[in-house]
């Protein structure tokens, strides 16, 4: 990649498309299939059809991979609860979330330099440690003001 506006735009069309999910009728055979291969309590048809088009719904907010991979590579003792099923499609889909999300953002603006603070600084630092802090002894505060102005803590031209 170049770095162009062109190519970060292809970038993340393409992994855009890494998000795309499958169709619900292939997310209720991955169902089906699991269905055969876990033990899981019997059910009437109508709550057997139920639980599937409840677990298609909610899968089908993941890419196509990512809930075939969770459903049929992984593997399970009993039949997945929801909770189960959505941390593993979380864990999976996060990075690609992620990735879109930085390259949309693009890079953070760079943090201006730091540098240490000025005798005026320090001393309006110390003028406010001291007001706020008057039960403290003097050395006490001085302290505070030298571990709080540490190394280069400051930020703008001096």
């Amino acid at each position: 990649m170049n770095g162009s506006p062109a190519a970060l735009e292809a970038a993340i069309e393409d992994l855009r498309n890494f998000m795309t999910p499958a169709p619900a009728r292939e997310i209720e055979a991955w169902l089906a299939e699991l269905s055969v291969i876990v033990a899981r309590r019997a059910d009437d048809e109508f709550g057997e059809e139920l639980r599937i088009a409840a677990y298609a719904g909610r899968l089908g907010r993941y890419p196509a991979d990512v809930v075939r991979d969770v459903l049929l590579r992984q593997t399970y003792r009993f039949w997945p609860t929801w909770e189960e099923l959505e941390k593993r499609c979380e864990a999976m889909t996060g990075p690609r979330r992620h990735m879109i999300h930085a390259m949309e953002v693009g890079p953070a603006p760079k943090e201006q330099p730091r540098r240490a603070a000025t005798d005026e600084e320090r001393a309006r630092i110390q003028a406010l440690v001291d007001e706020m802090f008057p039960n403290r002894s003097p050395e006490m505060r001085q302290r505070a003001v030298d571990e709080a102005l540490k190394g280069d803590c400051m930020r703008g031209a001096a």
